[in-house]
């Protein structure tokens, strides 16, 4: 069954505009992340600086590309963003990832920016992750798109993964998928889901319910958006009898203030929460290391 994320978890080409020759640099570590794994796919580096990138040629803009990839990623500046996405869209192209902080979690004047970037969605159909996100990774597929350093001295998976791992901050997915490795769970799917300005939590859990490589999620909440669609989407996991842990940010006053200037997020009620989830069956951890075990669990007990 085809899902309108597909292009964008798994990709069959990915093209990096801001693309650096430099592995330290988010624009550079994605590229040399694809070529370390032997990533099959087709990879596109667009920066008019270079002729070539971790192997791979390079070409000036993305009106160049010999073809529309399925996924392009962003690495450039807020502002550039939106205008940026319209020659993509101009080119073919249906998904992509915003790497760029500076929107809504950033103030009025970002916004604006936010807002912009949500009206071109709408209008397009595009699948946007972000913006300010790390990105994700198809570990099965080898698609690494994400600027995260954990995954620099892992080794190549050679069991499918089956745990997926969703959340609205990057440094708990790495802290996670860290866990989760040192336990021997072999991932499917890394996501960050940033602000959420275009694709959702939510979706994002419709799209593992019909996705036959994932048999867990972990999930990372700061803010539920769309809580009928979460419902929904927790009911769909459920029919698969694919186990789904959360742990929920923000118990403590400053854990509310510190997600409020982390995504833009406000925290909610944790007791309604807490609620919610019991109705739906939902597992709550009550930390990460907590949330591997629980994961490491329900994955043994639904073999």
């Amino acid at each position: 069954m085809s899902h309108r994320l597909d292009q964008l978890l798994q990709p069959r080409s990915i093209a990096m505009i801001g693309a650096s020759n430099n592995p330290g640099r988010i624009g550079g570590m994605p590229l040399d992340l694809l070529r370390h794994f032997q990533y099959a796919g087709k990879v596109y580096p667009i920066n008019p600086k270079y002729e070539e990138v971790f192997g791979y040629r390079c070409y000036p803009d993305v009106e160049a590309l010999p073809s529309a990839p399925d996924l392009v990623v962003l690495a450039i500046a807020a502002e550039e963003v939106t205008d940026m996405l319209e020659r993509c869209h101009a080119k073919g192209i249906r998904a992509a990832i915003v790497y760029a902080a500076g929107f809504a979690e950033a103030g009025s004047a970002g916004a604006e920016l936010q807002a912009k970037l949500e009206q071109f969605a709408q209008r397009t159909g595009m699948a946007i992750a972000g913006p300010n996100c790390m990105g994700f990774a198809n570990i099965n597929t080898h698609a690494y798109t994400a600027f995260a350093s954990v995954f620099k001295n892992v080794p190549v998976q050679t069991q499918r993964g089956r745990a997926s791992i969703i959340t609205q901050s990057g440094n708990v997915c790495s802290a996670v998928f860290a866990l989760i490795r040192k336990l021997g769970i072999p991932v499917s799917h890394f996501i960050n889901t940033g602000n959420e300005a275009v694709v959702e939590f939510a979706e994002y859990l419709e799209y593992m319910a019909q996705d036959e490589a994932t048999e867990c999620v972990i999930g990372y909440v700061e803010q539920l958006r769309n809580g009928p669609r979460f419902i929904d989407a927790a009911l769909a996991l459920a029919a698969q009898k694919k186990p789904l842990i959360i742990y929920k940010a923000g118990e403590t006053d400053k854990g509310s203030e510190a997600v409020r200037s982390h995504t833009s997020a406000l925290a909610g009620d944790l007791a309604l929460y807490k609620a919610g989830f019991a109705q739906l069956n939902v597992i709550r951890g009550n930390d990460f290391a907590q949330m591997a075990d629980l994961a490491y669990l329900s994955g043994y007990r639904h073999r």
